[in-house]
């Protein structure tokens, strides 16, 4: 690790220790302060994992819309209601981990190009709904896999106990920066 990025992530441990809110006041006794040497290195190392993995998204796009002209929030949207059924834009936005503003900007794209249809409530004329279309259910179909066919391959081929552990860090981490800006 270089001498820049250690102090970056020394200064990020010193600032999320002073940021730390009361109720969080027990991650200290996770983190023994004999080892706090090593914190630094675990975040710079978790730094770069995270900007692995988003370069890794931003590859995977890129070619999800190359070969299917769908983006990948596009693509969770599509799948969302096709698992939902017809469904409100909040519920939606719950089951997709997306705001509801970033779901209405992306069902109005898909609402222009006829994947997804959009109505009032008979009931309750504040509700929309939204349901999948016909092209869009054959759209969606003929999408690619939001993960490569060779991560799918290797984490079919881990151990169940591996795939949980797997599935746990990475809710932990993508909870620990939900709502971050």
């Amino acid at each position: 690790m270089t001498d820049t990025t250690h102090s970056h992530a020394s200064h990020l441990v010193a600032t999320r220790r002073r940021a730390l809110p009361e109720k969080n006041a027990g991650l200290s006794e996770m983190v023994p302060s004999q080892h706090e040497g090593n914190v630094g290195d675990d975040l710079g190392a978790l730094v770069k994992a995270i900007r692995v993995i988003a370069q890794a998204i931003d590859t995977r796009s890129k070619a999800m819309a190359r070969l299917s002209g769908l983006t990948i929030p596009q693509v969770v949207v599509l799948a969302g209601i096709r698992d939902l059924g017809e469904v409100t834009t909040n519920s939606l936005s719950r089951h997709v981990d997306l705001s509801p503003g970033t779901v209405v900007a992306i069902l109005d794209k898909l609402a222009e190009r006829g994947f997804v249809e959009r109505y009032r409530s008979p009931t309750d004329r504040r509700i929309v709904h939204s349901r999948l279309t016909q092209q869009g259910a054959e759209i969606l179909a003929r999408a690619p896999s939001l993960l490569p066919d060779d991560a799918v391959d290797a984490i079919t081929r881990m151990p169940q106990d591996d795939r949980a552990a797997l599935v746990t860090a990475f809710r932990s981490v993508a909870g620990l920066l939900r709502g971050i800006s």
